[in-house]
């Protein structure tokens, strides 16, 4: 599994807001914050019914080959996104078009920094 930060930008504070408490020194480097997409309804989504075993991930990774795009499954369905755990028995949908997902959260995620 690869690692969920890999592409997401890292900036650096450039001024110092001494106001706040929680202000960080000049120069601190954090992660740019992500934004998920809402996700469309299209004819050729595909639904299953969930098992008590199910993971967002172990479909994902089913359904696309890849196990961190857990977070297609999540915004689809509109689950928190803060477990990849299902009920046993949810009806879930399964994006066809992952492409024009990935787009869209490339969209929504590009920055000039």
């Amino acid at each position: 599994m690869s690692d969920r930060y890999l592409f997401i930008p890292i900036t650096k504070t450039s001024i110092s807001d001494d106001k706040s408490k929680t202000a960080k020194p000049v120069g601190t480097q954090y992660y740019i914050p992500t934004y998920y997409p809402n996700i469309t309804v299209t004819e050729q989504d595909t639904y299953i019914i969930t098992k008590g075993t199910d993971r967002l991930d172990l479909i994902a990774n089913d359904f696309y080959g890849d196990s961190t795009l857990w977070w297609v499954l999540a915004m689809a369905n509109d689950l928190p996104g803060d477990s990849i755990f299902i009920g046993d028995g949810v009806q879930l949908r399964i994006p066809a078009n992952l492409s024009l997902a990935l787009a869209e959260f490339n969209r929504v995620n590009s920055t000039s920094l």
